[in-house]
């Protein structure tokens, strides 16, 4: 995978802050900023992916054939 340059606009103080963050931690703000973006665009993929087993779910089933209003009460706790 290639490499590209981009350029931001931050606030001097982050910039300041961050740059003492990196020394402290041993990397540098390159580092921050492509660990930050991967963990927040994998997050956001997990959730994506996540969402869509669930809306599968949703429409296939299973669908339970027990009226809810049969189950009583004491049942349920039985169960548990």
């Amino acid at each position: 995978m290639q490499n590209r340059n981009i350029t931001f606009r931050l606030p001097e103080d982050l910039v300041r802050e961050a740059k003492v963050y990196a020394a402290q931690h041993d990397t540098t703000m390159n580092a921050l900023v492509r660990q930050l973006l991967e963990e927040k665009v994998s997050a956001e993929v997990r959730a994506r992916a996540a969402a869509e087993r669930f809306l599968e779910l949703a429409e296939k089933g299973p669908y339970s054939t027990v009226d809810p209003g049969t189950i009583r009460r004491e049942e349920l706790y039985e169960r548990w």
